[in-house]
């Protein structure tokens, strides 16, 4: 015999919500902890594909290159010198064009700089809040080196597992490229 209702059973509909549920609680909580990770993945490839062209830019030509690193802005840009000094005896940058990057790259404003170490000195606490540091550099010069970097930065967006949210890159000066670690370093631990 046929019935005469048509569709499905609410018993039907309690285990299919049952299974998407039990779906969720999986994929979720795994998608949410990837965002941020390849987040920081693209974020650690920009800056080093940034350095790298800096780095062959100065062998090709010869002059010093700046990695220029905005905090107040959160960009990072490239600049070339071009005149050895101005007649206040500074050296001259210019902004470098990219292909990849419009003029500057800008980083996600979730990651928040804690410390920048160049060549062993803290550049944000060495200044006080008042007289804030906004603008840190550090250069690649045409030999083929770089200057001691460290970046130590939190993802505040990362809120599962507060120790996973500690990120440190720090630049290799001989092959100059920013290794990552998952924990923040400083010139004493490397």
């Amino acid at each position: 015999m046929h019935s005469l209702h048509s569709g499905f059973s609410f018993l039907q509909l309690v285990i299919v919500i049952a299974i998407i549920a039990l779906v969720g609680l999986v994929v979720v909580p795994n998608y949410s902890k990837r965002v941020p990770l390849a987040e920081r993945r693209e974020f650690y490839e920009s800056l080093n594909a940034l350095v790298q062209q800096a780095f062959f830019r100065a062998l090709q030509t010869g002059h010093v290159h700046k990695i220029l690193c905005n905090l107040k802005e959160r960009t990072v840009t490239l600049e070339e010198q071009v005149i050895a000094a101005d007649k206040d005896g500074k050296p001259v940058f210019v902004t470098v064009p990219l292909s990849y990057f419009a003029k500057k790259y800008k980083w996600p404003e979730y990651f928040e700089i804690k410390q920048f170490y160049v060549e062993g000195v803290e550049e944000i606490s060495k200044h006080n809040p008042e007289n804030a540091m906004e603008d840190i550099w550090f250069f690649i010069v045409p030999e083929g080196m770089a200057q001691e970097v460290i970046i130590n930065f939190v993802d505040t967006r990362d809120t599962f597992n507060s120790s996973e949210n500690q990120i440190s890159l720090v630049l290799n000066p001989f092959r100059v490229q920013f290794q990552m670690y998952e924990e923040f370093k400083n010139p004493n631990t490397i």
